[in-house]
C-alpha cells in the first residue's frame, strides 16, 4: 500500500510553452467591403502611396528646430519651436548661395508636402495661435531658391491640404483678434493657398497622383469604414503585409535564382552551444552578452561556397539588373529566435555578408559596390508592445561568420565587423554624405510587421489616443535615442502599427526614410543634407512585384476579419495570430464565443477556387460547393468550429489558492487558405495544388479551468458501532456556466461540493483518493472491503487500499474532448454533473472515539 499526503494534487498531462502573440487589432472592414487596390509595388511605387517621400506619417509629423530637407506627407504637422525665425522645414534657414541645398524637388511632379488636416497642424504642444503662426512662417519660406526652382514659385514644390481656405480663415483670422500680436491677416492664408497649394486639391486630396494610382481615397482609417473606403493608413499597413508575405514562414526569399539562400550553422563561443540547424540568417551570441549578432548571407550563386571551383566557373555571372530592374531579397528576423539563442539579448548587431560578385575593384581597393546590391527587405516579427529601441549596441555592419562581433569602433580587424560606410567607399564610418552610403540606405527597408507603440497597444483608432501615442523615446514603436560611435542605421523604417521617434542623442546618423502609420517625431534629430537620396527606390530600378508587370495587380488574400458576440474585432494579416482571451471571466464563456469571420481578397478574377487545410497538414479541401466570385468570403460556423476542434491544448502552470486549482488553458490552431484558377476538385493534394494566392492565420482561444474542492469529509460519531445499517455521505459535483470570482461554495464536511468551471469544455478526469485517517485496523476507513463508494446509480464497490489500482476513485466527474461548435449556445451544452456516494457500514468492531470520524479528501485532476 502506498501512503500519500492528502493535498490538492494536479497532474498536467501535456504542458507546452505558449509563445508570445502579437495581434493586429485593426478596425474591421464591413463584410461587403471591396478594397479595389491593395499596395501597388512596382518601379514607380516601391512603397505604394508613400513612395518618393522621405517622411510619411498616418497621423502627426512633429518637428523641432533642426534644418530639414525632404518630402513630407502627414495628416498634420506640428512645429515645436516657439521662435518663428528658427530653422524648420526644407532648409528655410540656408543662405541663397548655399550649394548644398537640396535639389531633390527639381525633378519631381508630386507635391513636396502634403498636410491632410491643416487646422490640426498647430498641435497640442504649443497653444493654437502660436503654433499656427509658426507653421505659416515656415510654409511661406519654403522653396525660395529661384536658382534651383526657376523663376517665381516652382510648380514642382507645392503643398497640399484637405482643409478649405475659408475654414482656416474663419478659425485663425477672427475680427476680434485684430490688433493683437498674434493676429494673422486673412491675406497670409490666401497667398499660401493661392500660390503654393496644388491646384484642384483644396478639400479633396483624391486627385493626387499617388492617391489615384494606388486607389487611395482618404487619409485615415475610419472606425466604421464605408464599403469603398481605402485610406493611406490602410495602404501603409498593406505595404507592410506585402513585404512580410515575401518570406511568409520562410527565413529568406530571393526574386532571382542568381542569389542563393546560403544556410550555415555556427558554434557559439559565448557560451559553447551549437546552433541547432543551418539557417539564414544566423543568430549568434556576441561576447557582449546583451548583444545578438545576426549574420545575413546574400550570396550570388556564382560564388556558391558549397561547390567546387569548376562548378562555379560554369555558373552564369550575377545579373546586377534584369530589364533595368534590380532583384529583391527578403529576410525574416524573429525576436523569438533571437531570445532562443540569447535570452539576455537587448540589442541586435545586423551583419550583411555579401559575396564577391557584389564587390568591385576601385583604385586598387576592393569595395562593396552600392550599384550592385539588390533591394533588401528585413521583416522583423515578434515585438508587439515590446517596441524596438535603437541604442548603443544596435547597428548595421558588414560581416560574416568569421567577422561578426559588435564593437563600438568597427574596423573589421580580427573577428570584428566592418563599417558599411567605409566598405562602400565612404571616408569614415560616419560619412553620411557619400553617394554610395546614401544609395545603400535607399536599397533597404526595415519592416516592423507587428511592432506597436507601448501606449497604444492593442491598436486604437481613437484620434485623441493616436495623437498622444508614441511621441516619446520611451513609447514609440521604433525609437532612435542613442548610438555608439561609428554606428549608423540604414534603410527606410516601415512601421505599420505605430510611431517613430528620433532624439538628439542619435546624432542623426540615420540613412533612409520613415513610413509610420501613427506619429513621426524628430526631436532635434539631425538629418543629412542629402538625406533625400536615401529614399527607398528613388533610382526607379525597383522591379514590378505585381503579377503581369506594368503595375498590374496580383491576386491576394489580404486579411481575415474576426468578431465575437461581444463585438471584439480583430483584423488579422497573413501569418498573424488572433487571440480571444476569456480567462478573466469577463466575457461570455466558451463555447459561446460566437466568433465569425470574413476573408478580404483583392484583384481576384471573376471566378476562382478557394481551398483550405488545418495546421499545415494533409490535402487541401475546397471551401463551399464550387467557385467563388467575390472579393469577400464569409467563413461559416462549420469551418470555424472545425478549426477550433483541430486545436492543440496548451496547459499553463497550475495556480493553487486555498481549495481552488486554476489552470491557464490555450487552444491553438492554424488554418491556411489558397486561391486557385478553378474549383473543380473537392480536394487537392499538398504536392499538386497550384496557388494564385495564399494566406495563413492562427486562432488562439484562452480561458482557465477552475476546480474548487472540499478539503475534508465527516461521518460523525454517535451511532458508530451501536446499530445496523450505514452512514452515507453525498458529494455533489457539477460543471457551472459562470466563472468563479471567489472560491466557490464547497459545502460542509457532512455534505461536500465540488465545482468545475470549464469554459473551453476541455476533456478532464477528476479522481478522489481513498480515505486513510490512520492505519489502525479498527479504523473504519481502513478495513479492507468495508468502506464503499458509488458514482451516481452504480452498484457500490469497496475501496481496497491494499491494491494499487484501487487507490483512486476514477471518473468522479469526467468530460471527453468532444467537438463543439464555436457558435453553439451555452444553454444547448450539456454540462457534466455527478453524485458521489460514500458508504460507511456500522460495526461493533470499530474503535469508538469521542472525536468525529473525519478524513481529509485528496483529489487528482488529469487533463
Amino acid at each position: 500500500m502506498i501512503k500519500r499526503k492528502h493535498l490538492l494534487i494536479a497532474f498536467l498531462i501535456s504542458c507546452c510553452v505558449i509563445t508570445s502573440i502579437f495581434v493586429n487589432h485593426q478596425a474591421v472592414q464591413a463584410a461587403d467591403t471591396v478594397i479595389e487596390n491593395k499596395a501597388r509595388i512596382d518601379t514607380e511605387y516601391p512603397m505604394s502611396g508613400a513612395s518618393n517621400f522621405m517622411m510619411v506619417t498616418g497621423n502627426q509629423f512633429i518637428h523641432n528646430t533642426s534644418p530639414f530637407s525632404g518630402r513630407i506627407m502627414a495628416n498634420s504637422i506640428v512645429l515645436k519651436s516657439k521662435d518663428i525665425g528658427t530653422p524648420g522645414l526644407n532648409g528655410s534657414s540656408l543662405a541663397a548661395d548655399d550649394t548644398d541645398y537640396d535639389d531633390y524637388f527639381t525633378s519631381l511632379e508630386n507635391p513636396a508636402v502634403i498636410i491632410n488636416d491643416f487646422n490640426k497642424s498647430n498641435g497640442k504642444i504649443l497653444d493654437k495661435t502660436t503654433g499656427m503662426k509658426n507653421q505659416l512662417s515656415n510654409l511661406s519660406k519654403m522653396w525660395q531658391r529661384n536658382d534651383l526652382t526657376g523663376g517665381g514659385l516652382s510648380k514642382n514644390a507645392e503643398f497640399a491640404t484637405d482643409t478649405p481656405l475659408k475654414d482656416v480663415i474663419a478659425e485663425y483670422s477672427k475680427d476680434a483678434d485684430k490688433g493683437q500680436p498674434d493676429y494673422i491677416a486673412p491675406e497670409e492664408f490666401t497667398n499660401l493657398w493661392a500660390n503654393k497649394s496644388v491646384p484642384g486639391t483644396n478639400g479633396n486630396l483624391v486627385n493626387l497622383p499617388q492617391y489615384v494610382d494606388n486607389g487611395i481615397n482618404k487619409y485615415e482609417i475610419s472606425e466604421d469604414p464605408a464599403s469603398n473606403e481605402y485610406s493611406l493608413q490602410q495602404n501603409i499597413q498593406d505595404i507592410s503585409h506585402f513585404y512580410a508575405s515575401l518570406t511568409g514562414d520562410a527565413d529568406f526569399w530571393s526574386s532571382t535564382d542568381d542569389i542563393m539562400n546560403l544556410k550555415q550553422s555556427y558554434t557559439d563561443a559565448w557560451p559553447n552551444t551549437t546552433v541547432r540547424e543551418k539557417s539564414n540568417p544566423i543568430y549568434i551570441t556576441d561576447p557582449w552578452d546583451a548583444v545578438s549578432d545576426i549574420v545575413i548571407n546574400i550570396v550570388a550563386k556564382k560564388d556558391d561556397p558549397t561547390v567546387n571551383q569548376t562548378v562555379r566557373d560554369k555558373t552564369k555571372p550575377y545579373a546586377v539588373k534584369v530589364d533595368g530592374k534590380k532583384p529583391v531579397v527578403a529576410v525574416s528576423i524573429d525576436r523569438a529566435k533571437v531570445l532562443d539563442y540569447n535570452p539576455n539579448a537587448q540589442h541586435m548587431n545586423i551583419d550583411f555578408h555579401f559575396s564577391d560578385s557584389f564587390y568591385t575593384e576601385k583604385a586598387g581597393k576592393k569595395v562593396l559596390d552600392a550599384d550592385k546590391i539588390p533591394y533588401i527587405v528585413l521583416n522583423y516579427s515578434g515585438f508587439g508592445d515590446k517596441r524596438f529601441d535603437f541604442k548603443s549596441g544596435d547597428g548595421f555592419y558588414i560581416g560574416d561568420l568569421d567577422h561578426h562581433v559588435f564593437t563600438a569602433n568597427p574596423t573589421g580587424t580580427g573577428n570584428y565587423v566592418k563599417s558599411i560606410a567605409t566598405e562602400v567607399g565612404g571616408n569614415s564610418p560616419e560619412d553620411w554624405n557619400n553617394r554610395d552610403v546614401l544609395k545603400f540606405g535607399a536599397h533597404l527597408v526595415n519592416n516592423f510587421t507587428d511592432t506597436y507603440d507601448s501606449d497604444n497597444y492593442p491598436e486604437s483608432y481613437n484620434q485623441e489616443i493616436q495623437d498622444n501615442a508614441g511621441i516619446t523615446g520611451q513609447t514609440a514603436a521604433v525609437s532612435y535615442t542613442n548610438r555608439s560611435p561609428g554606428t549608423m542605421l540604414f534603410g527606410t523604417m516601415l512601421i505599420p502599427h505605430g510611431s517613430y521617434y528620433a532624439g538628439s542623442a542619435s546624432g542623426g546618423l540615420y540613412i533612409g526614410g520613415v513610413v509610420a502609420a501613427n506619429n513621426i517625431t524628430l526631436d532635434n534629430a539631425i538629418i543629412s543634407p542629402d538625406h533625400d537620396k536615401s529614399v527607398y527606390g528613388r533610382d526607379h530600378d525597383f522591379p514590378d512585384m505585381n503579377e503581369g508587370g506594368g503595375g498590374g495587380k496580383q491576386p491576394a488574400i489580404d486579411a481575415v476579419d474576426l468578431v465575437d458576440q461581444k463585438a471584439n474585432h480583430q483584423q488579422i494579416a497573413n501569418n498573424e495570430t488572433a487571440k480571444f482571451d476569456y480567462a478573466d471571466g469577463a466575457l461570455t464563456p466558451a463555447p459561446n464565443l460566437g466568433i465569425t469571420g470574413t476573408l478580404q481578397l483583392t484583384n481576384m478574377p471573376a471566378q476562382y477556387g478557394l481551398y483550405y487545410r488545418f495546421n499545415g497538414q494533409g490535402d487541401w479541401h475546397r471551401y463551399s460547393d464550387g467557385v467563388q466570385t467575390k472579393n469577400t468570403v464569409a467563413l461559416n460556423e462549420t469551418l470555424l468550429a472545425d478549426l477550433n476542434n483541430q486545436s492543440k491544448l496548451n496547459v499553463g502552470a497550475v495556480k493553487s489558492e486555498a481549495q481552488q486549482i486554476s489552470y491557464p488553458l490555450t487552444k491553438t490552431s492554424s488554418i491556411e487558405f489558397a486561391t486557385t484558377a478553378d474549383a473543380n476538385a473537392a480536394t487537392i493534394g499538398a504536392d499538386e495544388i497550384e496557388t494564385t494566392a495564399t494566406f495563413k492565420f492562427t486562432l488562439e482561444v484562452v480561458a482557465s479551468l477552475e476546480v474548487t474542492v472540499p478539503a475534508r469529509i465527516s461521518f460523525g460519531t454517535e451511532t458508530l458501532g451501536q446499530s445496523v445499517g450505514e452512514a452515507k455521505r453525498t458529494v455533489a459535483i457539477n460543471e457551472i456556466q459562470t466563472a468563479q470570482k471567489t472560491i466557490a461554495d464547497t459545502g460542509t464536511p457532512e455534505a461536500p461540493k465540488v465545482v468545475v468551471y470549464n469554459p473551453l469544455l476541455s476533456g478532464f478526469n477528476l479522481k478522489l483518493a481513498y480515505l486513510d485517517a490512520n492505519d489502525t485496523k479498527q479504523n473504519p476507513f481502513y478495513i479492507t472491503n468495508n468502506f464503499k463508494y458509488n458514482v451516481n446509480d452504480a452498484v457500490p464497490l469497496p475501496l481496497a487500499p491494499d491494491q494499487a489500482d484501487g487507490e483512486w476513485i476514477d471518473g468522479v466527474l469526467k468530460r471527453d474532448s468532444t467537438p463543439q461548435s464555436l457558435i453553439t449556445k451555452i444553454s444547448d451544452i450539456s454540462l457534466e454533473s455527478s453524485s458521489l456516494q460514500l458508504h460507511l457500514p456500522y460495526s461493533d468492531t470499530y474503535k469508538v472515539s469521542s472525536e468525529v470520524y473525519e478524513a481529509p479528501m485528496g483529489w487528482q485532476l488529469d487533463l
